[in-house]
């Protein structure tokens, strides 16, 4: 059966003042949630801003060409229009050990091309929300050496995203900033 969207998470979203997606494995965690009926369009109307929380790294096998503007496309075609207000990239390098594990994997950190910004109808958010903290995983994880080093710092993060909520509130209180 195809499945539908639970009643009390598309009023959640009606209401929402900021819609947030992602971080997570592009077509495993974040784009079946646009797949189950009535969230695309609930998201498609919303008047709420609507936040990209950029991935830090490509999946090798899924989105390894990818770079920003790719993801914020595809999003946007499972939403149905053109829909993401922000995209949060992170704007600082993991440490270099951490970068040729993963370019072992054949896995890369994505690139952002700022010379594309008039094509873009979003605002991206350069920011330092990396977490510089090793994750520590269980012995008896026996998946740990596939689960992600490089992530985002989830305290970094909100902060970011509280901006972004309060950003029409600024806007009306602080004239200029010369």
């Amino acid at each position: 059966p195809e499945a539908r969207a639970n009643p009390e998470a598309i009023n959640a979203i009606k209401k929402a003042d900021l819609i947030i997606v992602g971080p997570g494995n592009h077509y495993c965690s974040i784009v079946p949630n646009f797949l189950v009926k009535g969230i695309s369009r609930a998201i498609a109307n919303s008047k709420a801003k609507v936040a990209y929380v950029c991935n830090l790294v490509n999946k090798k096998g899924h989105t390894e060409k990818f770079d920003l503007d790719d993801y914020v496309d595809s999003i946007n075609k499972f939403i149905g229009k053109k829909r993401i207000d922000f995209v949060i990239f992170n704007s600082k390098k993991p440490n270099k050990k951490l970068i040729e594990k993963y370019k072992s994997h054949k896995e890369l950190l994505i690139k952002f091309n700022p010379d594309a910004i008039k094509k873009r109808n979003y605002k991206v958010v350069k920011a330092d929300v990396l977490n510089r903290k090793s994750s520590e995983y269980s012995k008896a994880d026996v998946l740990a050496k596939q689960r992600a080093f490089i992530r985002h710092n989830s305290d970094k993060l909100a902060k970011v995203l509280m901006v972004l909520l309060e950003l029409d509130e600024y806007k009306n209180i602080v004239e200029e900033i010369i």
